[in-house]
């Protein structure tokens, strides 16, 4: 829709879930950088408070998600449909579009880094760069990334596409598909108010993270190519010109130009990944992955419910559970995403097929960037721990891909689809803080200009406050503290779907026996956030 048009229907800021979490992101901004070393300090006990006194809840949580994608794949819903239209994409291409929404220039670089801090800091009481830690690196990956988030993906994707599709709501905020457990009054009363701005907030903190996860990223391929010095200045710059770079596409209705960048990183990711598999060591690959997949199955329990209260050494509050806040975090905006593009699909299709298409995409990037910088410890090619402590964790990152073959050509390829990846993620995310912070929108209208360059300028200072910050902690501790109030949300959510699903006719027989009229179609579809 044009601008034009958006203007003619009024759209405008909801001053209610505007405000208060602009007030609120800004305050904490304001309070980080008056003393960065105390700040560091409440950032640590925080982590550590949540994560273990409240870790088993997201332990438990994710179970119970699991149990309930279970019951969608063979209970009484099974074979109902998410609407009565065809599936809008054939099913390579679908799961195409789950993986390229799932993925961002975050993954890259927990998928190269992730395994040599499982090595570093291992489980279960284990020696640090021991080989039994060594054979736990990537098989703590392919839990964390395998088919138990994407079955809670799976879940909430059914619940937002019964809400879109069967129920027609807009759900552009989560407080909509609370009407049928707290009733209108408070879904779109004070109550729901609450649950926008909480959402709002956790939403801001998860983007600023993926943002300052991927920026060192861009910025240490620089220094390597032309040997400009990494600094925050540097980090400040970068995510500027993204943000400028993305208001002119916003101001010319270049939509389509996003949508091409997109394309880019989708087809750049799998190149890349064959790339590194053929020019790096293809045979420990496979035996490493092999080995862990084999790993996994036998210890799955274990780390499924670990919380280590003898040993208290720390690894699941670190790792599992950070994992989980991060996918409770990103339940809502991806699944609604995810639910968009699964319209006509019957709930198993989409329970099958997310779990299995993105698991086997997951694990492959895991299992390509994972095995590579194992190797290139077991082979003592690289000092990571030397690295990490001299340079950071995002050069150290930098290093194992420039230790493969072709280093100059495998470096600008990498810096390019970071560089890509980054610039879809910053599109996103003012896309999707517009369109939940708006009044009057439709899901196919666009919010104006003016608020989706405000919304990518405060994410960009996030990132740049956590960047200045320092370290993954406070990366991790913005994902646990907007996972916290996400946590209930979420269980709400799909505690309203399953009561109106039980109560409306599409508990009793198939959606395809109630005719339902197609929703009116603007003349373009605004692409919605697929950054994680």
């Amino acid at each position: 829709m044009s601008d034009a048009n958006t203007q003619k229907k009024k759209i405008g800021i909801e001053p209610k879930v505007f405000f208060p979490p602009l007030i609120i992101v800004g305050l904490l901004c304001y309070l980080t950088v008056q003393d960065l070393e105390a700040s560091n300090r409440v950032i640590s006990a925080f982590f550590t408070y949540v994560t273990h006194n409240f870790g088993w809840a997201f332990e438990w949580y994710m179970v119970a998600m699991a149990i309930g994608w279970g019951w969608m794949l063979f209970g009484p819903y099974a074979n109902k449909k998410l609407g009565d239209e065809k599936p809008e994409f054939n099913t390579a291409n679908w799961i195409f579009m789950l993986f390229a929404s799932c993925t961002s220039a975050a993954v890259l670089f927990w998928a190269s880094f992730e395994a040599y801090s499982y090595v570093a800091t291992p489980p279960f009481g284990m020696e640090p760069f021991s080989q039994a830690s060594k054979e736990y690196g990537l098989a703590y990956s392919l839990f964390h990334w395998g088919p138990l988030p994407w079955a809670v993906f799976a879940f909430f994707t059914v619940a937002f596409g019964y809400f879109l599709f069967v129920k027609r709501l807009d759900v552009i905020r989560p407080s909509a598909t609370l009407e049928p457990l707290v009733g209108k009054k408070h879904a779109y009363g004070a109550f729901g108010v609450i649950v926008d701005n909480l959402y709002i907030v956790a939403l801001i903190l998860a983007m600023g993270t993926s943002l300052g996860l991927a920026t060192p990223l861009v910025t240490e391929c620089l220094q390597w190519m032309f040997g400009i010095p990494h600094t925050l200045g540097l980090d400040a710059a970068i995510i500027a010109f993204w943000i400028a770079f993305n208001a002119i596409c916003v101001a010319f209705g270049l939509s389509s130009g996003i949508k091409i960048a997109s394309d880019i990183r989708s087809y750049l990711s799998i190149f890349v990944l064959v790339w590194v598999l053929l020019i790096g060591a293809s045979t420990f690959t496979v035996n490493y992955f092999t080995d862990s997949v084999g790993i996994l199955l036998n210890n799955f329990g274990r780390m499924l419910f670990s919380t280590d209260p003898i040993g208290q050494g720390g690894f699941p509050q670190g790792w599992t559970v950070f994992y989980w806040a991060w996918w409770v975090i990103y339940t809502i905006q991806t699944c609604v995403f995810l639910a968009r593009i699964s319209r006509g699909r019957t709930v198993r299709e989409v329970c099958l097929g997310m779990v299995l298409g993105l698991t086997l995409s997951t694990w492959f990037m895991w299992t390509v960037l994972s095995s590579n910088t194992m190797n290139l410890i077991q082979q003592e090619l690289i000092n990571m721990p030397a690295l990490v402590a001299e340079y950071g964790a995002p050069r150290a990152v930098i290093e194992t891909w420039a230790a493969l073959p072709f280093s100059g050509f495998t470096i600008a390829v990498f810096f390019v689809l970071c560089f890509v990846a980054t610039l879809t993620l910053v599109n996103a995310c003012s896309y999707t803080l517009a369109m939940s912070t708006c009044k009057n929108v439709s899901a196919y209208d666009e919010p104006p200009v003016w608020i989706r360059v405000g919304w990518s300028v405060l994410v960009g200072v996030i990132g740049i406050v956590l960047l200045a910050l320092g370290g993954l902690k406070p990366l991790q501790t913005a994902i646990i503290a907007g996972g916290c109030p996400l946590f209930f949300i979420n269980i709400m959510i799909i505690w309203s779907f399953l009561k109106d699903a039980k109560q409306s006719a599409w508990g009793t027989r198939d959606v395809a026996e109630e005719p339902v009229a197609e929703p009116a179609v603007t003349e373009a579809r605004p692409q919605l956030a697929k950054a994680k």
